[in-house]
């Protein structure tokens, strides 16, 4: 009876044994396989970060390759716009500039050219129409002002004129075209201080230009304001001592200072 029971006893106890075994080979074996499945994921994550970054790099490569094509594209078809237009080849310039717009929509210098080739190539309505489109977005561009200027007084619209030149010059006060258009406009409208007052600081920016200096002074002959028209005349004297045109109408204006003292004596 007694071996029996140890009998027992100790086969209970080897199925004790077989059991914690398992269990300690059951506990070892997720332990493994879960450093294994962490493993894996962190190639995995590693090895999608570095396609990513692959494909980053070959598409910002790509990229950078179409935009340096473009831009050298750009500056070619700009290149040779110019030249058709210091030629005077519209038609040619026209492609050219068109082509340049394709390859930069972002860039206004196109766009401003093929307004003025429109305008120097006698397509007024399309050059109007184009600086008109363009001033919709960008209302600090001088040379659209200038172009509008043009084209209005072309068309004898001169108040609207007078106001593209006066924001052209409000842009770029250095401009002595600029004000030397708004001073003419001003004077064939008999606004004759305005004009001279334009043409005064289109002298001031071109100390040397006798040209505005004969406008300024007539101007001011024109306004009755004698004394600065003469001033204006022995100035164009003082850099031209043998100017004929200068000599004759000072001293015509002495000869009508001269008369109205007359009058007042």
């Amino acid at each position: 009876m007694p071996q029996i029971y140890i009998f027992i006893i100790t086969l209970v106890a080897i199925i004790i044994v077989v059991i914690r075994r398992n269990n300690i080979f059951n506990h070892d074996e997720k332990i493994i396989f879960k450093k294994k499945i962490s493993n894996n994921i962190e190639e995995f994550k590693k090895k999608e970060k570095d396609e990513v970054q692959k494909r980053f790099k070959e598409e910002h490569k790509k990229e950078q390759n179409e935009q340096k094509f473009n831009i050298a594209k750009y500056k070619e078809e700009i290149r040779k716009a110019d030249v058709a237009i210091a030629r005077c080849e519209w038609s040619d310039a026209k492609k050219l500039l068109i082509q340049a717009i394709s390859l930069s929509q972002n860039n206004l210098d196109p766009s401003i050219k093929l307004a003025k080739v429109y305008l120097e190539s006698g397509d007024i309505k399309r050059s109007e129409m184009l600086y008109k489109n363009l001033l919709e977005s960008n209302t600090d561009i001088v040379e659209i002002y200038e172009g509008l200027g043009e084209i209005f007084t072309k068309r004898n619209r001169y108040k609207d004129s007078i106001t593209a030149f006066s924001r052209a010059v409000e842009l770029n006060e250095k401009n002595d075209k600029n004000l030397l258009a708004l001073g003419r406009l001003y004077r064939l409208l008999m606004r004759y201080s305005l004009a001279a007052e334009c043409f005064r600081r289109a002298a001031e920016l071109k100390p040397r230009e006798t040209k505005y200096l004969f406008l300024l002074a007539e101007s001011c002959k024109e306004d009755g304001d004698l004394s600065n028209a003469l001033f204006t005349y022995e100035k164009i004297l003082t850099m031209e001592p043998y100017n004929e045109k200068a000599k004759t109408a000072s001293q015509d204006i002495r000869l009508n200072m001269k008369q109205e003292d007359n009058l007042f004596e």
